[in-house]
């Protein structure tokens, strides 16, 4: 029989429960030996709209009954995403201004969550009999509860997957209360041991200097201002202000109240200040640096780490990262680990360094209490002796 996709497509899309257009190439070559790309059906179901959307109604919105088997075929991706629940999830999270990469990353690990299926951890519990397949229209607050169970027993950080689930069932109006507490991560503090000597980070900054003069000021602006990598690359001459010797940048903040980025003030140190100057040259607008990417400069932080650090460098998964660890890190030592003064400065919140870096060290708690404690003290002997009568 000759293939015919006027009749073939939508007979073969309800029979094998898929709109994949890569899946129904498959199923085209193999029942009617012609081989089409995944392209052509794409380009097919365009041209036919209303029979896609007809497809997409009766694949999707067919709800299980709570006996019968979850469709393993409502995981692929746009037929995910169109489910009742998601699809109402969805809705609010863009009302809520999320940005589209954190509600990509939500959806995915919601469809990871009842699938069963956790690739990056290796895990499929629905193939290892430990859990199967849920559909997220009837998800209950006792599947979740559940699921977060049996990943901690796998020694799972199962705080983002909480995270995940607790917001989706709030979305379905299931009452969550304390049933869920979302906590903090196993990577609470996880930065506060990546520290760098100054001498070393010296030595770092000399050799990648000798190498490349625009490397070693690009990381020297991330060392002394605290600026992300992305924004660093994306700084502007015309956001200079030359008398006061500091520079706007927009880095990252969250995406519903800065889209663009959130502008910060950054205080350029003297050193810092001529070698922009050299830099830049005779520019008068534009980008000030021009003439290094991104990956240039991960290969050359990288070959200094393994130069100079070589026991932590296997622990540092972003090197140009790196510069901004070490500026909050020696700004958190020289401010007496003020963390509002801190993150003022690099361009943060109080609760995001708190996460990242941990409580200060218990020694400087303990100088903090000599220091301060004694100033109640001090207080209470100015204040007059009253007597207190008795009845």
């Amino acid at each position: 029989m000759n293939y015919k996709p006027n009749r073939e497509l939508p007979q073969f899309a309800r029979e094998c429960k898929t709109l994949s257009p890569s899946k129904l190439a498959e199923i085209v070559l193999n029942r009617r030996n012609e081989k089409i790309t995944p392209q052509a059906i794409t380009m097919w179901f365009k041209r036919h709209a209303a029979i896609y959307q007809q497809l997409a109604k009766e694949l999707v919105e067919r709800l299980p009954t709570e006996k019968e088997k979850v469709d393993a075929s409502i995981f692929e991706r746009k037929q995910f995403e169109q489910l009742p629940s998601v699809k109402t999830w969805i809705l609010e999270m863009n009302a809520r201004e999320l940005s589209r990469d954190t509600i990509s990353s939500k959806i995915i690990t919601l469809r990871q969550l009842c699938e069963g299926r956790f690739p990056m951890l290796k895990i499929d519990l629905v193939a290892e009999g430990k859990m199967s397949l849920k559909h997220p229209d009837r998800l209950s607050l006792q599947d979740a509860l559940e699921i977060i169970m049996t990943l901690k027993m796998k020694d799972v950080d199962a705080t983002y997957f909480k995270h995940v689930l607790k917001d989706f069932l709030l979305s379905k109006e299931v009452v969550v209360g304390k049933k869920i507490v979302v906590g903090r991560s196993k990577n609470y503090g996880k930065l506060a041991k990546l520290f760098v000597e100054r001498s070393i980070l010296n030595q770092m900054l000399s050799w990648i200097k000798s190498v490349n003069f625009e490397a070693y000021v690009v990381d020297d602006f991330m060392f002394k201002t605290g600026t992300r990598i992305t924004a660093t690359l994306k700084v502007l001459i015309e956001n200079i202000n030359f008398q006061e010797h500091t520079m706007r940048v927009y880095d990252k903040a969250r995406h519903s109240l800065y889209p663009e980025g959130k502008e910060w003030e950054k205080y350029i140190p003297q050193k810092l200040w001529k070698n922009l100057m050299r830099l830049m040259g005779e520019w008068k607008s534009g980008k000030i640096f021009q003439n290094i990417s991104h990956d240039d400069l991960e290969h050359l932080n990288r070959e200094a780490l393994k130069r100079f650090v070589p026991e932590l460098e296997p622990k540092i998964h972003m090197p140009n990262h790196f510069w901004r660890h070490m500026c909050i890190q020696h700004l958190l030592r020289a401010t007496d680990w003020n963390y509002a003064v801190v993150a003022e400065l690099v361009g943060s919140t109080v609760a995001s360094l708190q996460e990242s870096y941990g409580k200060p060290p218990q020694e400087i708690v303990r100088q903090w209490g000599l220091k301060f404690m004694p100033t109640l003290e001090a207080s209470e002997e100015m204040m007059p002796i009253q007597t207190i009568k008795r009845r």
